[in-house]
Parts: C-alpha cells; structure tokens; sequence
C-alpha cells in the first residue's frame, strides 16, 4: 500500500510538473520576443536622447575655470572656438587636433604632455 502512494504520489508531482514547465516554456518565447522589440525601440532612441541629455547638463552646469585655461590656450594656438569654460565637442575636436599636430597622443584629455605643449601648469 505504501508503494501505491509513493507512485500516486510521484505520478501526480510529474504531472503538476509538466505543467508548470510547459506554460514557462509558452510564456518565456513572448517575454523573449517583447524584450528584444523594447530594446530594438530603445536603441534607436538613445542617440538623440543622450545628445539632448548633454546639452540640457552643459546649460546647468558652470562653467570650469580648467577648461577655461585650456580653450584660451588652444585659441592661442590657432583653434576657432569659444573660450566658454565647457569641454564639449568642439573643444574636444581642437584638442585632439592640437595632440596630432604636436605628435602627441591624440586622447581628447588633458595630460601632463599636452599641458606642457600648450603652456599650462
């Protein structure tokens, strides 16, 4: 007797258990197929996103009196941009622009190399 509810018993679980993985292998397809159309439709988004992100940053934030120094030294040397105290695109352009000219590292980042080139401590 005891043998026929242990096999009752197992019957039952594999059966409970059969259900419980066929509907996760039923709903796990379509979570798959909604994740991957999210995130289709998020990476298209991003770019105009973070670009509008940082623009709205450089509008709140104050100027920096290091980049400052840094863009009237590259105006110095021959750059076209505005001493604004931001480190935004243009000036990380010039700098890159200024390390090739002068055989540095071209980083776009303000090293011990290239404050020396430009004459800044």
């Amino acid at each position: 007797m005891k043998n026929a509810k242990l096999t009752v018993l197992s019957t039952i679980g594999a059966v409970m258990s059969g259900i419980v993985l066929s509907a996760s292998m039923i709903l796990l397809p379509v979570q798959g197929a909604m994740a991957a159309d999210a995130a289709k439709a998020s990476a298209t988004k991003k770019a105009p996103a973070k670009k509008k992100a940082m623009k709205k940053a450089m509008k709140k934030a104050a100027p920096s009196a290091f980049w400052k120094k840094v863009q009237t030294a590259l105006i110095a040397k021959g750059a076209k941009i505005k001493a604004d105290g931001f480190a935004g695109p243009a000036t990380r352009k010039a700098l890159v622009a200024f390390q090739k000219a002068n055989k540095l590292k071209a980083t776009g980042k303000v090293d011990a190399a290239t404050k020396k080139a430009l004459g800044l401590k």
